[in-house]
């Protein structure tokens, strides 16, 4: 008889225990609904979504022009990169070359420093897509960064009308219409 009482008692502390479980698991997912339904970025996201506003900012690019929220026209790509990302390493040489079907008119390239290393070991990211895109150099926590709510690495926008972003991903996507001169 007491080894019944005490499976008995086993079974409803496991019931009780996956009851605790299965309620924390429904939380997390209404939390989770709640959050997209309002706008709210899930965690997993490096940037501000589709729909959004970039908020206005002030920065200079590697030629010294300056570089505004007005410079965001409709269908230009911004694109964030740095050197202490290793997916971005990685991207590097794909990156450079999707970037010539692009052109610096509809490229815009953000490399954010190393603190880490001297000179911010953006060297070679700015000698490899200065020629293809126009570029901008970053630290974290500048206008620019903070205009987009850039949370990770890599990652691309392309903007709409207005400062609205159109869309976002991980990597520049191909080019299929083609680059016309004077564009």
């Amino acid at each position: 008889m007491a080894y019944l009482t005490v499976a008995v008692v086993l079974l409803a502390l496991l019931g009780l225990l996956n009851l605790a479980l299965v309620y924390g698991v429904v939380r997390r997912l209404r939390d989770g609904a709640a959050d997209a339904s309002s706008g709210n970025r899930p965690a997993d996201e490096k940037i501000l979504g589709p729909g959004s506003a970039v908020a206005p900012f002030t920065a200079l690019d590697t030629d010294g022009r300056p570089l505004t929220l007005g410079d965001l026209t409709e269908g230009l790509t911004v694109l964030f990169l740095a050197p202490w990302c290793a997916a971005c390493q990685e991207l590097l040489p794909l990156v450079a070359e999707r970037a010539a079907a692009y052109g610096p008119e509809r490229l815009l390239t953000v490399i954010e420093q190393d603190p880490q290393q001297e000179g911010g070991g953006v060297a070679e990211y700015v000698e490899r897509l200065a020629p293809v895109a126009r570029v901008a150099v970053a630290r974290e926590g500048d206008e620019l960064v903070e205009a987009f709510r850039l949370t990770g690495m890599p990652v691309y926008v392309q903007m709409g009308a207005d400062g609205i972003i159109a869309a976002t991903g991980r990597t520049l996507p191909r080019r299929t219409d083609p680059v016309q001169a004077g564009h």
